[in-house]
């Protein structure tokens, strides 16, 4: 069962260098904030974009081994454009990337028999988590531009020989969808402004680990050890949060809010933490799968039907936010305005999750 998913491994470690490596080598060439934002930006607005159109395709299509050999061979054109160009291959990546959780996703979904699904699901995560562990440790001590061709090259292999030819279901139902979004319209505005909010803190990370005089290794070092820690709290989480959501998604969105706000302190305060940031960060960071689990379990609690229409709309939201938040991270052009922003974003989250939570629920096991 396995086998089928091992080409993504190779894609997330080569996305995951491109994603690392070109934002921290464009800031310590440039040292402009506004530009960084600039990039951000428009990365996550393809990557919103690619959300888009890759889900509807698969949506709307019975394509599935088709889609997972155009992702490698996407790949590989963006590996040699790295190698030349390497602007233009991180914003192209961020298209082609949002391919790779659907397909894969729909491949699970799809050719596991139910019984198998959870550890199905359980294996495609721990090799996302390897792909991206592995392609932090290798922008933090081994950047060879030619690993990512040479990756992305390997996956097209894997996929090639090892995921079935098959026609996958077709899955699309614009009521549902709109149903949905008028039933949820307080907690998706309030999960754009949290994603927004997270979204500024971890663009400008680049710059603070600079204005800190931390080496570039300590970014990538972090990442790593944010995306381990985020597994080991996503496979303990469900039982953590068990009976508590309201309670954890309050208290997570509180607790970013005061993470930025002690980093407008510290940078006002003309303090330098060092190493310290990479504490902040996996303060940061990891709280996010105790606020997922919550916030997803509480809203499709009782639900029979339209769960994948729910995620889809709020994984829109997110790609919105982030869009968003690329290009405020560089707007004001100074990060303690940036952060601010941040700040004042989670408590704007923070009240329309209190105002919704203190509602009567409206969604039904029917809808």
């Amino acid at each position: 069962m396995i086998r089928k998913y091992i080409g993504q491994y190779f894609i997330i470690t080569s996305f995951t260098m491109i994603g690392l490596l070109f934002p921290v080598e464009f800031y310590s060439e440039t040292k402009s904030l506004i530009l960084l934002g600039v990039i951000t930006g428009i990365y996550n607005a393809l990557n919103a974009l690619g959300s888009y159109i890759w889900g509807y395709l698969i949506d709307k299509t019975r394509l599935r081994k088709e889609y997972a050999v155009l992702l490698s061979l996407f790949g590989i054109i963006i590996g040699l454009t790295y190698h030349y160009n390497k602007l233009i291959a991180y914003e192209l990546s961020g298209f082609v990337s949002a391919l790779d959780g659907p397909i894969y996703s729909a491949i699970l979904l799809e050719t596991t028999p139910q019984e198998k699904l959870v550890l199905g699901n359980t294996r495609l995560s721990q090799i996302s988590l390897a792909g991206n562990v592995t392609g932090s440790l290798l922008s933090a001590f081994y950047h060879n531009d030619y690993l990512i061709l040479i990756f992305f090259s390997i996956s097209l292999a894997f996929n090639m020989i090892h995921i079935p030819k098959y026609d996958g279901g077709i899955n699309y139902d614009v009521a549902d969808r709109n149903k949905i979004l008028r039933i949820l319209f307080i907690p998706i505005i309030s999960y754009f402004w949290f994603n927004m909010a997270a979204e500024i803190f971890y663009t400008l990370y680049v710059p603070l680990n600079y204005l800190m005089l931390n080496p570039s290794y300590i970014i990538f070092i972090s990442y790593t050890f944010l995306y381990i820690i985020e597994e080991l709290i996503y496979s303990k989480g469900i039982n953590i949060v068990k009976g508590k959501e309201e309670y954890f998604m309050l208290l997570v969105t509180f607790a970013r809010s005061l993470i930025v706000m002690s980093i407008v302190y510290i940078i006002l305060m003309g303090l330098k933490i060092y190493e310290g940031t990479m504490l902040l960060f996996l303060v940061f960071g990891p709280l996010f799968p105790i606020y997922n689990i919550s916030f997803f379990s509480l809203l499709i609690k009782g639900l029979k039907r339209n769960k994948a229409t729910i995620i889809g709309i709020f994984n829109v939201s997110e790609d919105i936010a982030n869009v968003v938040g690329g290009f405020l991270s560089g707007s004001t052009n100074n990060i303690v305005s940036s952060y601010q922003i941040s700040f004042y974003s989670f408590a704007l989250s923070l009240f329309l999750l209190y105002f919704y939570l203190r509602r009567p629920r409206r969604v039904s096991a029917s809808s």
